[in-house]
């Protein structure tokens, strides 16, 4: 009886989100093409769906808090209340593509950060379903968090990772912890890996940053993933940056690496573009680079703080078994709505976190 109330309250929940993605999205366009000479009554029509938009999205990040209140409780100590607070962070956000072959492809991601203080302080779960329009370019990898599945050339789709982490060491230049999870795959696939990240200001301006994945999974067996960055501010509050990677394990032939370029740049408190360029290849090709590429990317966040769209134009060339590289390009655009919570110090109420940054990195 608990299992099947339990399933009905998630079917309800993925119902409320899909409903406010769609309003939202509706609301995003008339924003966009709204005409001074409409009536007043159009416009109060737009802000009574704005409002049951906003109390829409309320009341699922009270839902999903509660769930995970509830988990944190049953699993863990309700001692000390008042410094154990349960939090999450959930992030959805659907992608549309349109490459140069005139294929349009959908997909979608959702990602789940929860804080289980009451488990354990330094106890975090992290579940992520990824099933977005398959990229044809390579990326260096956004998440090491799934070790081995999120690739520079070979991009994960349809994957949902679940990670139980583990944190040992917490600084401000310093993070290492240990992981452990699971691939949803038939096999189901399990991994654990440690991850130690280090940066150092080299002076009030700029900085470095290193890091060191081991991991362990079914599919690519033993393996690391390398990064090291380096990140300078620059006149017209501009942000340098310069990212490498590279992954070895048993099952991959050589080293899969990438290098990117790229400057950032706010340009108001809601919105920012990125302008980039990579290099990727492998090692045990010949010659070793296999796809040059250049990207933009716009991002803003719309009509409420938690509703945000990306715009993302590429052209990449990879290199075809004549060996010449051929232009390809894309246009990427992305919806994310954005749901936080943290359960309340003393009361043990739940309250919503403050309005998230306006620009966070994908």
């Amino acid at each position: 009886m608990g299992e099947r109330r339990s399933r009905l309250i998630q079917s309800v929940v993925m119902a409320e989100v899909v409903i406010l993605t769609i309003m939202t999205a509706a609301i995003a366009i008339a924003a966009e093409t709204h005409s001074p000479a409409e009536t007043t009554a159009t416009d109060n029509r737009a802000a009574t769906i704005g409002e049951t938009v906003a109390k829409t999205h309320d009341r699922i990040e009270r839902n999903i808090l509660e769930q995970v209140i509830r988990f944190d409780d049953f699993f863990g100590s309700v001692k000390s209340e008042s410094e154990r607070k349960t939090e999450y962070q959930l992030r959805w956000r659907n992608a549309l593509r349109l490459d140069n072959s005139g294929h349009l492809s959908y997909g979608t991601n959702l990602r789940a950060s929860l804080v289980l203080s009451k488990i354990s302080d330094r106890l975090r779960l992290v579940i992520a379903g990824e099933d977005e329009a398959q990229s044809l370019s390579p990326n260096l990898p956004q998440d090491p968090g799934a070790p081995g599945y999120d690739r520079t050339l070979a991009p994960s789709t349809r994957l949902v990772n679940t990670e139980l982490r583990l944190g040992l060491i917490k600084t401000p230049s310093a993070e290492l912890f240990l992981g452990g999870g699971f691939r949803i795959d038939i096999p189901i696939e399990l991994f654990v890996r440690s991850r130690f990240q280090y940066i150092h200001n080299l002076d009030d301006l700029s900085h470095v940053r290193f890091a060191e994945t081991l991991f362990v999974n079914n599919s690519a067996g033993f393996g690391e993933t390398s990064e090291v960055g380096l990140d300078r501010l620059l006149p017209a509050k501009i942000l340098l940056r310069w990212a490498n990677s590279g992954t070895v394990s048993e099952k991959i032939s050589g080293m899969e690496w990438g290098s990117e370029l790229s400057f950032l740049r706010e340009l108001s408190p809601k919105s920012a573009i990125t302008m980039g360029g990579g290099v990727y290849g492998n090692t045990s090709s010949a010659p070793a680079v296999t796809t040059y590429r250049i990207f933009t990317r716009y991002r803003r966040n719309i009509l409420v703080r938690w509703l945000f769209y990306e715009l993302e134009p590429e052209v990449f060339w990879p290199r075809e078994s004549s060996g010449a590289f051929v232009a390809n390009y894309a246009v990427t655009g992305r919806l994310e709505v954005v749901f936080q919570g943290v359960s309340a110090e003393k009361t043990g109420a739940t309250r919503s976190l403050p309005p998230v940054p306006a620009i966070s990195s994908r």
